[in-house]
């Protein structure tokens, strides 16, 4: 019966202990389950616990013990600069003891404790704690003073008995180099002591102890240790190791010691009692440990009840989602946890779905995988979400690095507004087609044509960004090409047009009748269109000087003998082959009908140069010299092939020409500016000019 009177219904109670209840409390249950294997392997970490523990106060202790060592070693250092800076004082060279004792009066000021002043055989000359003159005992410590100024180093002595001051100090001594005498002083104890209790912490107990044992200094400030031995167990292990750390008596107290050792053998100890550590760590162990076994018994029980619980509705839920992996699709689950059902009623729907666009999703992923376009897709914030091999090898990015980085470090910053574009026209449900600039791994641009087009889900809204790109970079290339090449063909076009009429004109005008207009004018096109396949044959770069020589001078030369050629190799630009090639050309025509080359014992030789003229500016000097030929006469007139090789020359080279027509020979001389008629292709010419100024000056 219940309390209202009514009997209670086993089936009803039933069904309300069989309803599906949340997740949320079912994984609190499987929680306590955990439980216990935690708390377990919490009590085995404990010994680790106080492990680290133990190595974490010998550290400090170790670390306390240097500390104090370092400000110890810097005390004494101190006092040493002060007695060196002392020692330097000329009054000790002209042996002006008083006013020695002066300086040292006022050095005693600035450094806690008295300076005292010694010769070498014992005798005290002054102390600052007495004025200058009083009578004072000789040294006891005679064999110190002695070491100290043989060996030329300060040296600490022990703890000691100051019979004038009637307490006990530490005395510093230091030599003065060049002299019979030994400087002297006090290390304060007291100031040790001060310096000793800064470096130890609340709860630690740190000492200063001599080379014999005997306390110097102590975090006391009681001050009863003065003097006293320090434990001898701990003595006798600090002069045998630098450094260390034992488990020992203290003073009738369990410690744990550590020590350091300076380099006047003194030895800083550092000692906590272990209590102090041991204490709180064996509060917080008995605490665990009942707490453990009290929550052990409760975690085991529920553990093993809840587990199985949990256990056989999750296996309904990895058949259904077993069925689903295998491609087939499944019933919706029923267990007795609700969120079971609603992911088994989700994964039965995933699988039907799954069905469906699976062989899409198939079709789609091959063509992203194989495409031979660069495809990513990029999230509305600009994130990279997908990337294929095609992006690697444009991009220069593995997969693992894109994904995830932001797009905006693809695409130069003049550009960024490109990104705005695209968002706009996804976000219209259009895509975007252009052509721009991207900016792969390596830093270098790259052009490429880009298709970008909205990403939708399945409610149709935008969650992304597709987008295709087409390295163009060649096309781009051969497209710049073409159309420079087309200019630069149009340019040189009008320009050789303009050349043969100007050409033809002057030759009409310098010719007695056509057929010797036909002759002279054939013979300088002629020479013009070998100068031309010249630079044809280099791409319009330029001409090499021999080169330009020899075809200019090829239709006159029977015997390769007739003709010297000699000169560096220098590459000349276009307008400097044409305008030197009329020149070579004129000369070579001339020589043939009147000079050298019309004899057959005749000889042309041509040479040429590169130096700086005394301005520094450097120049090419070319020479034409014929010898072997007829008597030469100066021309009675002066033609069309004489203002070539002169006026034209001079005017078109920036040149300066000099003809000479000495009986035995015509000689021909042009002097031009190396920077005006050197192509910039010529690799040699910026070391030819470098070491020109060496070669010779032009007068």
């Amino acid at each position: 019966m219940s309390a209202s009177g009514k009997e209670t219904d086993p089936r009803g109670l039933l069904r309300v202990l069989r309803r599906p209840v949340p997740l949320r409390v079912a994984l609190l249950l499987l929680m306590f389950g955990a439980l216990l294997p935690s708390l377990i392997f919490f009590v085995l970490e404990y010994r680790v616990t106080v492990a680290d523990k133990l190595t974490k106060i010998e550290r400090q202790g170790r670390n306390y013990a240097q500390a104090i060592t370092e400000d110890i070693t810097s005390e004494i250092a101190v006092k040493e600069a002060q007695f060196s800076a002392l020692v330097t004082s000329p009054h000790l060279r002209t042996n002006n003891i008083a006013a020695f004792y002066a300086q040292a009066l006022q050095a005693s000021r600035t450094v806690p404790g008295w300076i005292a002043l010694y010769s070498t055989d014992g005798r005290q000359l002054f102390t600052t704690l007495k004025p200058f003159g009083k009578p004072l005992a000789d040294a006891s410590d005679l064999g110190l003073i002695r070491m100290v100024s043989a060996t030329d180093r300060c040296a600490t002595t022990d703890l000691l008995k100051s019979e004038l001051l009637d307490r006990r100090i530490v005395r510093l001594l230091c030599p003065a180099p060049g002299t019979d005498y030994v400087v002297a002083g006090s290390l304060p104890v007291a100031h040790l002591s001060n310096v000793v209790r800064h470096q130890t912490p609340w709860g630690w107990l740190s000492m200063l102890v001599d080379g014999d044992g005997h306390i110097v200094a102590h975090s006391d400030r009681s001050g009863d240790h003065l003097g006293s031995l320090a434990p001898v167990s701990v003595h006798a292990k600090a002069t045998t190791q630098a450094e260390g750390w034992i488990d020992l008596p203290l003073s009738g107290v369990d410690s744990y010691v550590g020590w350091h050792r300076l380099f006047n053998g003194w030895t800083v100890l550092v000692a906590v009692p272990r209590a102090t550590i041991e204490g709180p760590l064996r509060r917080w162990r008995n605490d665990v440990l009942w707490s453990l076994l009290v929550f052990s018994g409760l975690a085991l029980m529920s553990a093993a009840l809840v587990g199985e619980w949990i256990i056989r509705s999750m296996k309904g839920l990895s058949r259904a989602a077993a069925e689903i992996v295998a491609g087939r699709t499944s019933e919706p689950l029923h267990s007795s946890i609700r969120e079971v059902n609603e992911v088994g009623r989700a994964l039965a729907q995933a699988a039907q779905d799954r069905a469906k666009g699976e062989l899409a999703n198939a079709h789609l992923a091959a063509l992203v995988i194989f495409s031979g376009d660069a495809i990513m897709s990029v999230s509305l914030d600009g994130t990279i979400l997908s990337w294929n091999a095609a992006a690697e090898a444009l991009y220069g990015y593995r997969a693992d690095e894109a994904i995830g980085r932001q797009q905006a470090d693809l695409i130069p910053v003049a550009r960024l507004k490109e990104i705005d574009e695209k968002y706009a026209a996804a976000g219209a449900g259009r895509s975007l087609r252009l052509e721009t600039v991207r900016r792969r791994k390596d830093g270098q641009l790259v052009e490429v044509s880009l298709d970008a087009g909205p990403v939708l889900n399945a409610d149709g809204e935008l969650v992304g960004i597709s987008v295709i790109a087409h390295d163009i970079s060649e096309r781009k290339r051969n497209e710049a090409h073409m159309e420079f090449v087309m200019r630069e063909l149009s340019h040189r076009t009008k320009n050789l047009i303009t050349v043969i009429i100007a050409m033809a004109r002057r030759t009409a005008r310098a010719s007695g009748n056509f057929g010797d207009f036909e002759n002279k004018f054939t013979g300088r096109l002629h020479g013009l269109a070998r100068s031309h396949d010249l630079l044809v044959h280099t791409d319009w770069i330029g001409a090499s000087i021999e080169e330009l020589v020899r075809s200019q001078l090829a239709p006159f030369i029977t015997d390769p003998a007739s003709l010297k050629i000699r000169g560096p190799d220098l590459l000349l630009r276009p307008e400097a082959v044409q305008n030197l090639g009329f020149a070579l050309h004129e000369l070579a025509t001339n020589a043939n009908k009147f000079g050298a080359l019309s004899q057959q014992a005749g000889q042309v030789a041509i040479y040429w140069e590169i130096a700086r003229n005394a301005a520094g500016e450097s120049r090419i000097r070319l020479t034409w010299v014929e010898s072997g030929g007829p008597e030469v006469r100066p021309p009675s007139r002066s033609g069309f092939g004489s203002t070539v090789i002169q006026k034209l020359t001079e005017a078109s080279l920036n040149a300066t020409v000099t003809a000479a027509f000495a009986r035995e020979g015509f000689r021909w001389e042009v002097d031009m500016p190396a920077v005006e008629i050197l192509s910039e292709g010529d690799i040699g010419v910026s070391s030819l000019l470098a070491s020109a100024a060496s070669v010779r000056v032009v007068g």
